[in-house]
């Protein structure tokens, strides 16, 4: 066993083992994920996030232990007793979700010994210049908020932040039809001296040179989103822009470029779905072609569900790794996704971090969902907490779904995710298992892993 990625020192210290015992039998873990390829065999812990490479001979006898439970005897004669001590093989009657319940609170704990907020998701308006064909936000009544309602996220954000930096990641709606007040909130927050980095979800259409120069010397942006669904036909048909002659394809590359010349980092996000994974690696070619000159532009697919009574099969995340790959290989992926996999996560989205995360919409609403915006409102910045009922609701813990207490990928998801989280979607395992596997096969390849943090906003 050769260790070719640390997992995450916190957790390693609360579960791994200084001594086996000898009187139990042993199983695999139900945190243990294998991936083989080409003769070479990796494990990882994805409680711990530790990756390990196998022998043929130690893998042959890993692979007896999935079949029955085994003795320590077996365990030592095969020499997979470290194996057995970072907990990729466990007694048969350890109980793992116990354990991981354990892991979530001591790591919830240390985080909030540092009080207030961390990280702030502000709504400057919901209005849109499109119509996805896949918006969660259809039908949302259009609000924009006001330098009164500015006034008071500046104020409400001094009184609650945590000492140190704060993130803030603008969304809508398309965020740019707010850059008014985007550029207002900034200049206040840097008038207060409150230190910030920003992130942004935008689809790119509204960003002009001027814009671009003004995201990147004050709003202090770290990271922009943006989302592409395929070539200029597709792309259009997807959008469906208010104004198609003034927002479309076109102007969003432009805007790109215009970003990229800033030195800001872009994250373009593919919508993939059956409709259009076949024709999307000749559009990355074209791509690659008319941004050849941008070097801080990296992307990732992400798939839909429910577009024209599509749902994700394991045939589309076949096809989605292979276009990773294809994309790895010409330069569009330039840094591994995966890259923070060492690092455990105690909450995988606003909604599990209710402490430390806060959403503010238009009118000054709180809510704990960016994608529930008018349905998870708990209170205002003018009342703080309208609705006990409704917070106590969200802020609680839930029970972990029983489907996902059998789920090797538990710590790397929201213990609530089938119970309440609107995008949840039943082929979730086989959409971790084509990350996972996509992942494994660019250490398996020894693909450097930078400092980097591409991550999906």
């Amino acid at each position: 066993m050769i260790i070719i990625k640390n997992g995450d020192s916190n957790v390693t210290k609360i579960i791994n083992k200084k001594k086996l015992n000898k009187d139990t039998e042993y199983r695999i873990s139900l945190f243990t994920y294998f991936y083989s390829e080409n003769g070479k065999y990796l494990i990882q812990n994805t409680l711990t996030l530790e990756v390990a490479e196998l022998t043929e001979q130690e893998w042959n006898a890993v692979q007896q232990i999935r079949k029955e439970h085994v003795s320590y005897d077996y365990i030592a004669a095969n020499g997979l007793e470290q194996l057995a001590m970072s907990r990729y093989i466990v007694e048969k009657d350890y109980d793992e979700i116990a354990q991981y319940k354990n892991v979530v609170f001591v790591v919830k704990t240390v985080a909030m010994a540092k009080k207030g907020y961390s990280s702030y998701i502000i709504w400057p308006t919901t209005g849109c210049n499109a119509r996805c064909i896949y918006c969660f936000e259809e039908g949302f009544k259009t609000r924009t908020m006001t330098p009164e309602i500015a006034d008071k996220v500046i104020e409400f954000i001094k009184e609650t932040k945590q000492d140190g930096k704060i993130k803030i990641k603008w969304f809508g709606g398309e965020p740019l039809l707010g850059h008014i007040m985007i550029s207002y909130m900034c200049r206040k927050l840097k008038e207060n001296n409150i230190e910030f980095e920003s992130t942004m979800i935008t689809n790119c259409s509204l960003v002009t040179e001027e814009l671009a120069k003004e995201i990147s010397k004050l709003w202090n942006m770290k990271k922009i989103q943006v989302s592409l669904d395929g070539n200029k036909a597709d792309y259009e048909k997807r959008k469906r822009y208010c104004a198609p002659e003034k927002y479309n394809y076109d102007t969003v590359i432009r805007g790109i470029r215009f970003l990229a010349a800033e030195g800001l980092k872009i994250n373009l996000r593919f919508n993939v779905d059956d409709n259009n994974i076949d024709g999307l690696a000749a559009f990355v070619d074209q791509l690659k072609a008319d941004l050849s000159d941008a070097k801080n532009i990296n992307m990732y697919l992400s798939p839909l569900f429910g577009v024209d009574k599509c749902r994700p099969s394991e045939t589309l995340f076949k096809k989605m790794a292979d276009l990773t790959e294809y994309c790895r290989n010409i330069g569009l992926i330039k840094t591994d996704y995966f890259k923070r996999d060492n690092k455990f996560k105690a909450n995988y989205c606003m909604a599990d971090s209710m402490d430390k995360t806060i959403g503010i919409g238009p009118d000054g609403e709180f809510n704990n969902c960016d994608s529930l915006l008018e349905k998870n409102v708990w209170g205002d910045l003018f009342y703080g907490i309208t609705d006990q009922a409704k917070y106590d609701e969200l802020y609680k813990s839930v029970d972990i779904d029983e489907r996902c207490r059998e789920c090797c990928f538990l710590p790397r998801c929201t213990p609530f995710y089938k119970q309440r989280c609107p995008l949840y979607i039943e082929e979730c395992y086989d959409f971790k298992c084509m990350q996972t596997e996509s992942y494994l096969c660019a250490l398996m390849k020894g693909e450097p892993n930078t400092d980097d943090d591409d991550e999906e906003l």
